[in-house]
């Protein structure tokens, strides 16, 4: 039984408001909106993809990376999170809209780089209050390194504060549980199928804890965009607040969910326990969130007495028959899990959870999708359409409407979309031809082409979302946390 823990969570807000791309614009001058924002980035804009200015920033918002802020949930510094509390008292929660009233910049050093404690006050102080000329001024006297992450020594993050606090009553937390749950069962077939396919059995889903990410909007209206299973969140009470403002009221909700998994955990695991995470996180030091989560999971663990060894995956040979892993957030497209699933498949290693139910994780969502085959008349005509480069605004106007056509045919609703391709999420405006475009471009690459496209529609727009800023309502999940 999935329960959410009464307690609270965090939000996780796209940096830009959507004023930015709508508010009664044509088709036309979105784009030129849009142009313009790539060439003339406004504060926001630029803050979200600190530290890179000039001509590197240009560059970068040229494809989808200046959707990726804006349109996405996504956290360090292309978005803000802030905290939401539970009430259990409230039995009717008060869905009026709040805003942002300020952020703040927090620097998280990279395990990579060997940081003074004087250098880290440094660049702290001038990133709180975003004075990004200094902070610029001393990244640029240290390394970098060539990484897939963790190529600057700092990571930032930009925690933030709404003028009241955001409070669910039970009546939300009962509607999440119940969509939670539903997902959580479409894994868990989803899982057994898959499993039985590849092994011939079908094991346990052995869950501990997940976290949905969940659309609430003003209306009431509820919707679990995906469930993370498990994905990080216990290190934001390991940071240094400092001088932050924001940060001190999130991390007060996560200890107190820390507690509460690790309760759980232990109740399902025992007292002796494996953390298995990707090889490049323990090989190459890459992912600092990771590499914090299992300090902190390792810590609060062995708080409760347990015995705690760290793995990669290609590792889980070392450990002994009837071993109980953790599993992170493993990467199943590498060959490095292969030991892992050879253990697993022949029994003799017990997961929590179950690979195959990670892999049905993420796969699942509660938001309404519609999957374009590979080899289908509409997907073939709808990426021609999208490549499309007509040379007049009538051109423009014409290839959108063909577009909306092809969309239209298939069931796919909302001006804002998550296109899921089979390496990465694209962000699309419906209006943007730029937009489709860049979803061409990377639809084109070797390992999303011939591959099925599905798009998912955001359940919001800019009436009915809770959170607002200067710049408009802003995209934004709600991460719960729950135990099963």
């Amino acid at each position: 039984m999935v329960k959410v823990l009464l307690i609270g969570g965090r939000v996780k807000a796209a940096s830009i408001g959507l004023d930015r791309f709508f508010g009664g614009q044509t088709a036309i001058e979105l784009d030129r909106t849009i142009s313009m924002l790539r060439r003339h980035p406004c504060e926001h804009l630029r803050k979200a993809f600190f530290p890179r200015t000039e001509n590197d920033l240009r560059h970068m918002t040229s494809g989808i990376g200046l959707y990726r802020p804006s349109l996405k949930t996504d956290q360090g510094m292309p978005g803000n999170f802030l905290p939401f509390f539970i009430d259990p008292g409230i039995n009717v929660t008060d869905f009026r809209v709040r805003s942002i009233v300020r952020d703040e910049g927090v620097v998280i050093p990279e395990a990579w780089f060997e940081h003074s404690p004087e250098l880290v006050s440094d660049v702290q102080a001038a990133f709180l209050n975003f004075d990004l000329s200094a902070t610029l001024e001393i990244l640029r006297q240290l390394e970098s390194r060539r990484a897939d992450k963790g190529r600057m020594p700092f990571m930032l993050i930009r925690p933030a504060m709404t003028d009241s606090p955001i409070v669910f009553g039970t009546d939300v937390v009962n509607a999440v549980e119940e969509r939670v749950r539903c997902i959580v069962d479409q894994c868990v077939k989803r899982a057994q199928a898959m499993e039985t396919l590849a092994t011939g059995t079908a094991r346990p889903s052995n869950l501990t804890y997940l976290q949905p990410d969940v659309y609430v909007l003003t209306d009431g209206s509820i919707t679990v965009e995906r469930i993370n299973c498990p994905d990080v969140g216990f290190f934001l009470a390991d940071l240094d607040a400092g001088e932050s403002r924001a940060l001190p009221p999130i991390q007060k909700i996560v200890r107190s969910i820390s507690d509460a998994v690790a309760d759980r955990i232990v109740e399902k695991m025992g007292l002796k326990i494996v953390l298995v995470t990707r090889d490049s996180v323990l090989r190459l030091r890459e992912d600092v969130l990771e590499i914090r989560e299992i300090a902190c999971i390792k810590s609060m663990l062995q708080d409760r007495d347990v015995t705690v060894e760290v793995i990669s995956a290609s590792q889980v040979d070392s450990i002994a028959e009837g071993g109980k892993l953790l599993l992170l957030n493993l990467d199943y497209s590498l060959d490095e899990v292969t030991t892992l699933l050879r253990r697993h498949a022949m029994g003799e290693v017990e997961c929590y959870p179950n690979p195959y139910f990670q892999l049905a994780c993420s796969q699942a969502t509660g938001m309404k999708q519609v999957e374009l085959r590979c080899g289908t008349r509409h997907h073939k005509l709808l990426l021609e359409r999208c490549r499309s480069q007509p040379a007049t605004e009538a051109g423009t106007i014409e290839a959108l409407r063909l577009i909306d056509k092809s969309l239209t045919q298939c069931g796919v609703e909302g001006e804002v979309l998550h296109v899921v391709l089979e390496t990465e999420t694209v962000p699309v405006l419906r209006r943007s031809l730029h937009s489709w475009r860049q979803l061409a471009t990377r639809a084109q690459r070797p390992k999303n082409e011939n591959r099925p496209i599905r798009f998912r529609s955001v359940p919001a727009d800019q009436g009915t979302l809770l959170l607002t800023s200067p710049t408009g309502p802003r995209l934004h999940a709600f991460r719960f946390m729950c135990i099963a």
